[in-house]
């Protein structure tokens, strides 16, 4: 089962349906055996349709193709009792007869399948797209009617049925010329399946046209019937393509687009009149001046309300544009709006920062000062060490201000340094000094290597809180026994600083925003590690104003590195 419902299924009754075409013309011409053989070609054509729907299909989607096996069916059976006739009884039908029935009501079965194929792929309903079926239909009716369908008024028939039964086939041809040209324009992408269903349906189309130009010469054995024979074969080839099941994109638009295809079929069908009168004027033929009046007449209509539908459409699509334009431009003013009330948001809450910190610090340095006048005085133990706690609080309070306060001058572009010789080993040292007892207390090891590198013209005191920072940052996000390393080196004209711990990480989505103002990982705040998010965003700040800059690696449980790059000698 599944290699019959493999792709090469379809391709295998192409190639078997075409060896059969081939053997067919074999066969002695106008024979029994070539009337028989063309019934076998069709029923095993109508049988694959069926079994294609129903492998490939869902029962509630196979009734497109279940029409196309019943129309093709009556055309078969019209050509069964043709060959009953024509081997048994040795001649031809009576006209009209039961074939013709069967003929005749196959093409309204096929017409409706296309339909339906259509409409599940997202056919419009709309005004337009039934302007441009009515428009199609006309055309081809006129064609049909002037060429196909009147000329049989001027032929001599047994009887008046067999002249209406031989006016009917060029005008059920109406209904699959129509059909084909909808799917020529149909919705949505195109896949095997379409191609080969639009193959077939416009072999059979062609076949009918050239047979009723020819009719009167036509025998059974024809050229022509390698048409309707691959007409059969390719339809059934559609049905046993695998992608038919999706045999087109659907399509939501709810106007037709105006494809080159369309518009090409759209100026054909609207220049039929026109076209129609040149070619029996050519032909010196009897001018069908009534038919062509009023088909030219329809169609002008036609044409003129599509055109209204355009010039609607386009109106519309200005108006729409204007007024998409006019909202654009006010949330583009309300935007700019809101902007600037952040930025005046922003510009406040800087300056409130800044004013507060100016007046927390001279409180802070005076209960700094105090506290510090008592230390020396005291002598209670117990007393000495409540004292203690304000310090060690009252420093807190005024590093922090004293971070404010620089934060917010680098808000407004104020960072001036202070240049002078910086000899950045013995820097380092004294940072990594000071921070042994925090990394003592909080069981961290503490390990530094330096080399001797180029003096720097800097700010000490400003890379000195840089270093602080960083190395502060590293003990506390260290968890116990764990080894923060300070390393100093110089690599081609630029002097590297590496402060690298075995801490908890930082994860990469996080890294991008570390340097921004007052951001803090996620980890911090969830194990309530104190800090302000200033410092790396002025450590950045510090090291950019040095001509330097500060980069991170890390990995979430393994630890973080920063390294800072300076030049040689400093930045002018």
């Amino acid at each position: 089962m599944n290699r019959f419902r493999a792709a090469p299924a379809a391709w295998l009754f192409l190639a078997c349906g075409a060896a059969a075409i081939a053997a067919y013309f074999l066969l002695p011409s106008h024979g029994d055996a070539q009337s028989i053989f063309f019934v076998v070609i069709g029923s095993a054509s109508v049988a694959a349709i069926y079994i294609g729907s129903v492998r490939n299909l869902p029962p509630g989607q196979r009734l497109p193709w279940q029409l196309f096996a019943l129309g093709l069916l009556g055309q078969v059976a019209g050509d069964a009792i043709f060959a009953v006739y024509e081997v048994g009884l040795d001649r031809e039908p009576p006209s009209p007869s039961v074939a013709d029935v069967f003929y005749l009501g196959g093409y309204p079965l096929l017409a409706l399948g296309v339909v339906l194929v259509l409409r599940r792929l997202g056919a419009q309903t709309s005004r337009t797209a039934i302007l441009d079926s009515v428009l199609i239909f006309c055309g081809v009716a006129l064609v049909q009617w002037v060429f196909f369908i009147d000329p049989y008024n001027h032929m001599r028939f047994g009887t008046e049925g067999a002249r209406l039964v031989a006016m009917a086939y060029p005008a059920v041809d109406v209904l699959l010329l129509v059909a084909f040209a909808q799917l020529l324009v149909g919705p949505g992408g195109r896949t095997r399946s379409y191609r080969l269903l639009l193959a077939s349906v416009a072999l059979w189309v062609v076949a009918d046209e050239i047979y009723g130009l020819n009719v009167d010469t036509y025998q059974g054995g024809d050229w022509i019937d390698a048409l309707w024979l691959g007409s059969y074969v390719t339809w059934a080839a559609a049905a046993l393509e695998p992608s038919m099941a999706r045999i087109a994109e659907f399509d939501r638009r709810r106007l037709p687009r105006l494809t080159k295809t369309r518009l090409l079929l759209l100026s054909a069908a609207s220049l039929t009149a026109p076209l129609a009168l040149l070619i029996e004027r050519v032909a010196h033929h009897h001018v069908h001046a009534f038919a062509i009046a009023v088909g030219g007449a329809l169609l002008g209509g036609l044409v003129l309300l599509r055109l209204a539908g355009l010039v609607r459409a386009v109106e519309s699509t200005g108006r729409a544009e204007r007024a998409a334009r006019r909202e654009a431009e006010q949330a583009q003013q309300l935007l700019a709006y809101q902007n600037q009330q952040l930025r005046e948001l922003d510009r406040l809450k800087d300056e409130f920062v800044s004013s507060i910190s100016h007046e927390l610090r001279t409180p802070l340095t005076s209960i700094a000062g105090y506290v510090e006048l008592l230390l020396e005085e005291e002598t209670e133990e117990h007393k000495r060490g409540h004292l203690a706690i304000v310090e060690r609080n009252a420093d807190r309070l005024l590093s922090l201000v004293a971070d404010l306060l620089f934060a917010a001058r680098l808000q407004y572009g104020r960072l001036e340094l202070e240049r002078s010789p910086v000899d950045l080993q013995t820097l380092v040292t004294q940072c990594v000094d000071s921070a042994r007892p925090r990394a003592r207390a909080a069981a961290v090891r503490l390990d530094v290597e330096t080399t001797p590198v180029p003096e720097l013209f800097g700010e000490p005191a400003k890379l000195g809180q840089v270093l602080d920072n960083l190395v502060s940052n590293a003990i506390k996000f260290t968890p116990r026994d764990g080894r923060v390393s300070v390393r100093l080196g110089v690599h081609e004209q630029m002097i590297w600083i590496e402060v690298s711990d075995t801490g908890i990480g930082i994860p990469e989505t996080e890294r991008e925003r570390l340097f921004e103002r007052f951001f803090r990982a996620q980890s911090a705040l969830e194990r309530q590690i104190q800090g302000t998010g200033l410092g790396l965003y002025i450590s950045k700040a510090i090291i950019d104003a040095h001509g330097g800059r500060i980069g991170v690696d890390s990995n979430p449980g393994q630890g973080t590195t920063f390294v800072i790059e300076l030049p040689v000698g400093g930045a002018s």
